[in-house]
This record gives C-alpha cells, sequence and structure tokens, in this order.
C-alpha cells in the first residue's frame, strides 16, 4: 500500500487526471501514422491490454461511487470501438476484432482484481490507510 500526502478527494482528482493524460497518449498513439516507437510488450495485443487495464484503474479510482458496469465498461468498451472504427477509415490503420477483444478482457481482468487495487494506492488520513 502507498499511502499519497493528499486528501481523498485530492487523490480522485489526480486519478481523474492521469485517465485524461493516459486518454489522450492513447488516442494519439491510435491515430499517429508515424510509428512511436514505445515498449511492445510481447504483441499489440498485450499493449492493448495494459492501456485498457490503467485506464480502468484511472477510471474506477477518479470516480469511485459510481456502478463499474454501466459507468466504467461500457464508456471503455464505447471507446476502443471509437478507436477502431476510426483506424478503419485511416489508410495507415485498420479495424481489428482482436484488438477491441483484448480492451474487454483488460477492463474485465481489471474487475476481477479491483478490489486489491483500490488499495494499492490511498490517502493518508483515509479510513484505508
Amino acid at each position: 500500500m502507498i499511502v499519497v500526502p493528499l486528501k481523498p478527494h485530492q487523490l480522485c482528482w489526480a486519478f481523474r487526471i492521469a485517465l485524461l493524460i493516459n486518454l489522450t497518449v492513447i488516442s494519439w498513439l491510435a491515430f499517429t501514422a508515424s510509428k512511436v516507437q514505445i515498449a511492445e510488450l510481447a504483441t499489440d495485443k498485450v499493449n492493448h491490454f495494459a492501456a485498457f487495464f490503467v485506464l480502468s484503474y484511472c477510471l474506477d479510482r477518479g470516480f469511485p461511487g459510481y456502478n463499474f458496469f454501466k459507468f466504467k465498461f461500457v464508456p471503455l468498451f464505447l471507446y476502443g470501438v471509437s478507436i477502431e472504427l476510426l483506424q478503419s477509415e485511416l489508410a495507415y490503420r485498420e479495424f481489428s476484432l482482436w484488438d477491441l477483444l483484448a480492451d474487454v478482457i483488460a477492463v474485465g481482468a481489471y474487475w476481477l482484481v479491483r478490489k486489491p487495487f483500490r488499495q494499492l494506492v490511498v490517502a493518508r488520513g483515509s479510513s484505508s490507510a
């Protein structure tokens, strides 16, 4: 457990900012024409899994009181579908159901381990610390 010197609402906002940064970077990587030199984790599908697992974590910690399926899984699924649909319109990208499946599996995997992950980083003075 990592205790950070923030109040619970400040930690919540920190995860919202992290979510925004991750969405920006992932979107840019998804739509850029040039091959960016990033660490390729075995295959592209592992990169998709890692990206959507991190998005799930940031979304869950940034909006803790919301229903996971309705307010977290569905928006992340729609984001993944949107990426694939937009990529299908780009000459240098293509639609991939395998990418979308990796995204969905990542969100589901996070859902399975969300309780211990919620305790990974806690605010000082919170009931979890």
